[in-house]
């Protein structure tokens, strides 16, 4: 606003500011009349000047009076205010200060109409928007059909600008039916009309983002439909966290389901086939390589059963028998009358073939020798190396009768172990060094037993061990005899992964079993580490196993179909026929005839040419589709950061295009009152 100086009676001077010189001469003709003014006067007051307020006041008054239903209230406040205030400053009457504040607001309004229409539908989006997030289902933003959402919008809109034509009007129920009319009919046209708009800002947004963050190696299109991928397969991180799983032999399309239908599309395609199944069977082919390099990275290099137990046995004859020679070499006599008289009670009530069995065990503690008086005799045998060959007999005899069923045989084997037990206890106590060696030998004969255990923890049925049985067993073990059993089921999983390399499925069920046991023991007896590098080895190997054959085995024909559609080449067509060119010789003659054929002819080139054009651009981006998806390692990672950049830009996109929606449905359903008063006057009534 300019500063106007103009010279008054008497040779006063007056500044007033005004937005132009006509408006100064009113504002000096106002001051005039009112009597005589001071030597210099301002008329910086706009309002007692007469003057209309600058645009950002007029964008100021719009914005609080455009809020529906509200805004003619709060616009009341306002003006009631600064009456009030001004009545204190100026001490004048509270009425023509009002007046004078609301002729004002008039005045600013008719000197900036853009800037207060513009605000004013920028407070009723701001009003609107608030109500529209409360209670999105009664203004047509929730879920459902477009008709549902219109008709509730409309609704909505009905009562909006009903009231709020109430408010403005005074009460006037004919002019208040109006508003409702009206806010009825743009509240059903804002679901659609805003939907529109989003979409359309939305996709040019996409457009745009997509021009300013390309993606190397990758046309336009080809990055828009992977980036379409990315987002169906919750961004970046879930992406990324799967590929970690499986390792730098995964590939894009082994990422999420989004990407593997976009492999089974171009699977099905004959310019793209190869360079996805390509890959595909290179990978399977290593498959065995793979996994049993993974396996003896977890759980170290595997043994064969026989050659373990020559190592044990070899172990065993350079440790245990010196030290029994050595022990049984000493000139001692071993006292077995306490063995004797066991096998003296037993016999006096077992019979059969535990009573035979006594009977030899008798004849093996016993030797023929001189006994003065008597001549040839049996007489208890006290060297300690004949008892040991006996306990060794004995071993033999229970082994053999273990090897029976029934209860005889079960009496037997009773008798003999406690026959047995005696005299391994009469060595023990009489023979320094037996029991050193006993120690030794029985330390091989449990790596043994763990050797052979281990390799059936994996069994499943009633007498498989409970993974807390197990734990508490292999706590109380020997390193040496951990280590025999950790052995064992090695042994095991190599003789799994050899014969079920072909069904990776059966692999896994026969590894991992049904329900957490299986990996329990497994953890029990490896650890927890290894056993997680030996389970997700044989999971990555499942999936990709079954990856290759969805998508080269014609699997999930539904989800090929889609995918293979929307990436199809479009179809070459050919010149337009029709009948033209006869109706044109029909009426012109030959020549013109002759001239609507070359036209036609022509026409059906040129599209020809566009069509072929497009569908090589189409195989083109097909082929970099296809060399995307089977990317892996580096090249992989440095895609799928491109990717990610794309998307976030085409999220930020879509945020605008949301914007834009809600922004419309806003604008049109707030407007009810405008759109009346819009309307000719005749038209309403008037």
């Amino acid at each position: 606003m300019a500063t106007y100086q103009i010279s008054g009676p008497g040779g006063a001077e007056y500044e007033i500011d005004a937005p132009d010189e006509a408006a100064a001469l009113q504002a000096f003709r106002s001051l005039s009349a009112g009597g005589p003014a001071p030597a210099v006067a301002s008329t910086s007051d706009a309002p007692a000047a007469g003057l209309p307020g600058s645009p950002a006041a007029a964008v100021g008054r719009g914005i609080i009076n455009g809020v529906p239903v509200v805004g003619p209230y709060l616009t009341a406040g306002l003006d009631r205010t600064a009456a009030g205030i001004r009545s204190l400053q100026n001490n004048t009457r509270f009425s023509d200060e009002l007046r004078t504040v609301q002729q004002f607001g008039e005045r600013t309004a008719k000197e900036s109409p853009t800037a207060t229409t513009l605000s004013e539908l920028a407070g009723g989006v701001a009003g609107t928007v608030p109500l529209v997030a409360a209670a999105p289902a009664a203004f047509g933003a929730g879920a459902g059909s477009l008709r549902a959402r219109s008709l509730a919008s409309m609704a909505s809109g009905a009562v909006l600008g009903g009231a709020d034509t109430a408010v403005r009007t005074g009460g006037d129920a004919k002019e208040a039916g109006w508003g409702a009319a009206a806010g009825g009919a743009f509240g059903f046209a804002s679901p659609a009309a805003g939907q529109l708009v989003g979409r359309g800002v939305g996709l040019l947004g996409e457009n745009i983002a997509g021009r300013f963050t390309p993606v190397p190696g990758l046309r336009n299109s080809a990055a828009g439909k992977l980036t379409d991928d990315l987002r169906s397969s919750g961004g970046v991180d879930p992406v990324r966290a799967r590929l970690s799983e499986l390792g730098p032999d995964a590939m894009l399309l082994d990422a999420s389901p989004s990407f593997e239908g976009r492999a089974q599309g171009l699977a099905v395609l004959p310019d793209t086939r190869e360079t996805i199944t390509a890959p595909l069977t290179a990978r399977a082919r290593g498959a065995n390589a793979r996994l049993g390099a993974d396996v003896d990275r977890s759980l170290g290099p595997n043994v064969d059963p026989s050659t373990f137990r020559s190592l044990l046995d070899d172990a065993y004859e350079q440790a245990v028998p010196p030290l029994y020679r050595q022990s049984l070499a000493q000139p001692l006599q071993v006292d077995t009358s306490d063995v004797l008289a066991t096998i003296g009670r037993l016999s006096e009530t077992e019979k059969g073939g535990a009573a035979n069995a006594l009977r030899k065990a008798w004849g093996l503690l016993h030797a023929e020798s001189d006994v003065p008086g008597v001549g040839r005799a049996m007489t208890p045998d006290r060297r300690p190396a004949a008892l040991h060959n006996a306990k060794e007999a004995l071993d033999g005899m229970i082994a053999a009768a273990q090897a029976q069923q029934g209860s005889a045989a079960r009496s037997e084997v009773a008798a003999l172990t406690a026959v047995r037990r005696g005299v391994n206890d009469a060595l023990e106590a009489r023979v320094p060094g037996y029991r050193d060696a006993n120690r030794t030998a029985q330390g091989y004969f449990q790596q043994g037993e763990a050797f052979d255990r281990g390799q059936t923890l994996l069994n499943g049925g009633r007498e498989a061990a409970r993974p807390a049985q197990l734990a508490a067993e292999t706590a109380a073990m020997t390193p040496e005899v951990a280590a025999a059993q950790r052995a064992g089921l090695r042994t095991e999983i190599d003789r799994l992964v050899g014969t079920r390399a072909n069904d990776r499925a059966a692999l896994q069920s026969a590894i991992q079993g049904e329900g957490d046991f299986n990996r329990a023991r497994l953890a029990t007896v490896f650890g927890e580490e290894p056993t997680a590098g030996l389970v997700g080895a044989v999971e990555r190997e499942r999936a990709f196993d079954a990856a290759t054959n969805r998508i080269t085995n014609n699997s999930m024909t539904e989800l090929r179909r889609r995918a293979a559609d929307d990436i199809a080449p479009r179809e070459v067509r050919g010149g337009i026929m029709d009948g033209s060119p006869g109706i044109a010789a029909a009426i012109g003659g030959p020549a013109a005839g002759a001239a609507a054929l070359g036209g036609r002819a022509a026409l059906g080139g040129a599209r020809m040419a566009a069509s072929v054009l497009g569908r090589q651009q189409d195989i083109a981006r097909n082929r970099e589709i296809a060399q995307a998806l089977v990317q892996t390692g580096d090249p992989l990672e440095a895609l799928l950061q491109a990717l990610g950049v794309r998307l976030t830009a085409a999220q930020r996109a879509q945020g605008a295009g949301t914007l834009g929606d809600q922004v419309v449905r806003a604008v049109l359903q707030s407007q009810g009152d405008r759109s009346r008063r819009m309307l000719p006057s005749g038209l309403r009534g008037q």
